[in-house]
């Protein structure tokens, strides 16, 4: 009965279990941007030079991508009551607990004790914890969701659900920002706000959403001869991987905040700006329809092409609030494909790896997609302290001189046009998407051998 349900209606989710799946996107989403935050409470409240926390920043996060690729691993060798990926989802409650505590820095302690407090929290919040949550993902959704219908509904609507969602904390976290986090006490008191509801929110996902596909073809335990097999064999997982890397980049440098604060010298605007995106969100309703038209590779592509315009629509602003709204409808509108069909890239990934007759690897895949993340948040917070060093940033100064503005301009417009235009070339290349029909057959007619196989004995 319930396969017969599953081919009359292939999308079909169910309220409970698609709202449980998405409460955990939606409490992960959040976080992220309540960390892009870290680099002015870091300059502002624990006045710490802007080039050591870049420094900091980015080691933390080598130190979390590397162990990234371990924590795939260990997924795709676990076997539990519970499932597979399921048991890691737990991660979540120590996602907002290590948050709370990296904003909760002893101000009046020395530099090192207030590098090594960042440093550290920031290591059990990215390194630990996100890690688990990034690794475990692919391996989950394949598991819970049998067909690929469903998968596309949850990229569309469960995106449209985050994306409000983000649209909201964007609007609402600078103003509690410039009227809480007044003192290094504010801080912690207002992050506290958002971590507890959002800690019951996040673990949603293991109440209520189970692992019932069976979706390995094979039967071995999986081994790390097999990781080195993918990571050698599989292109795909390094576009998908440096489509991440870029996205990273971009998103987690956390110069907004410079931005709003030193160019257009109106933090509190900067979420009545943000909030302009709202007017792209319809446009996630008619992903499904789109991609029985279009293919991902070719959707995202165009999204880095709208992405990289918007960019360098802000760059060439100057903080002109009109410009900066169209520039962010602009750069929404570009970010829905690559933010939202990127992780069901990395699951055609695993069906390749299927399709070829190896382990389907999802813990691995998603662990290197996790890595490329990691190490572009990295890089986006280097980037950033760098940029405010070389151009002469003074956090003790209201007008920043020339080349400051200047560095935080570059590093909010034209750094991420150059490198979403490079990655609209890269996807020119991007096969695998002529593949998938073929791929799917062979992988469901090999489903149904097994199926048929245990019948049997």
């Amino acid at each position: 009965m319930k396969t017969k349900n599953k081919k009359e209606n292939p999308g079909k989710i169910g309220a409970l279990k698609f709202w449980a799946w998405s409460a955990r996107d939606l409490s992960l989403s959040t976080n992220f941007i309540v960390l892009s935050f870290i680099t002015i409470y870091c300059t502002n409240t624990l006045d710490l030079n802007p080039a050591l926390v870049g420094a900091l920043l980015m080691a933390s996060k080598i130190v979390d991508a590397i162990t990234d690729l371990f924590a795939g691993y260990v997924i795709d060798r676990t076997e539990t009551k519970l499932g597979k990926a399921r048991p890691y989802e737990f991660a979540i409650l120590g996602v907002w607990i290590c948050t709370w505590l990296l904003y909760s820095a002893p101000a009046q302690a020395g530099t090192v004790v207030k590098c090594i407090w960042i440093f550290v929290m920031y290591i059990f919040v990215n390194s630990i914890f996100t890690t688990l949550l990034n690794a475990n993902g692919n391996a989950y959704m394949v598991r819970a969701f049998g067909t690929n219908e469903q998968r596309v509904k949850l990229a569309s609507f469960g995106g449209i659900i985050i994306m409000v969602a983000s649209i909201l904390i964007n609007m609402i976290f600078p103003v509690a920002m410039s009227r809480i986090a007044v003192s290094p006490s504010g801080w912690s008191k207002m992050v506290a706000m958002f971590a507890v509801p959002l800690g019951v929110i996040g673990i949603m996902r293991f109440l209520f959403v189970k692992e019932t596909e069976k979706v390995d073809t094979v039967s071995e335990k999986v081994r790390f001869k097999d990781v080195l097999i993918v990571l050698k064999e599989n292109k795909y997982v390094y576009m998908v991987a440096l489509l991440q890397l870029v996205y990273s980049i971009v998103t987690g440098t956390g110069v907004a905040t410079y931005y709003y604060t030193y160019i257009v010298k109106n933090l509190e605007i900067m979420g009545f700006v943000s909030a302009a995106s709202v007017f792209v969100v319809p446009l996630m309703i008619f992903f499904p329809l789109m991609l029985k038209k279009i293919t991902m590779g070719k959707m995202v592509q165009a999204g880095c092409i709208i992405y990289a315009a918007g960019s360098f629509m802000i760059f060439i602003s100057k903080g002109n609030i009109t410009a900066l709204i169209a520039a962010t409808i602009i750069i929404g509108i570009g970010s829905l494909p690559i933010t939202y069909l990127i992780n069901l890239m990395a699951l055609d990934c695993g069906s390749y790896n299927a399709y070829m007759g190896r382990q389907r690897m999802d813990g691995t895949i998603g662990a290197v997609k996790g890595f490329a993340n990691k190490l572009g948040g990295a890089l986006g917070s280097g980037l950033l302290g760098v940029m405010l060093s070389l151009g002469g940033f003074n956090a003790k100064l209201e007008d920043q001189g020339a080349g400051a503005n200047m560095a935080i301009s570059s590093v909010y417009g034209l750094i991420p046009c150059i490198l979403f235009a490079a990655m609209a070339v890269m996807l020119v290349f991007y096969k695998l998407d002529k593949m998938m029909p073929e791929i799917n057959r062979a992988l469901e007619q090999k489903k149904e051998d097994i199926t048929k196989a245990a019948e049997e004995i």
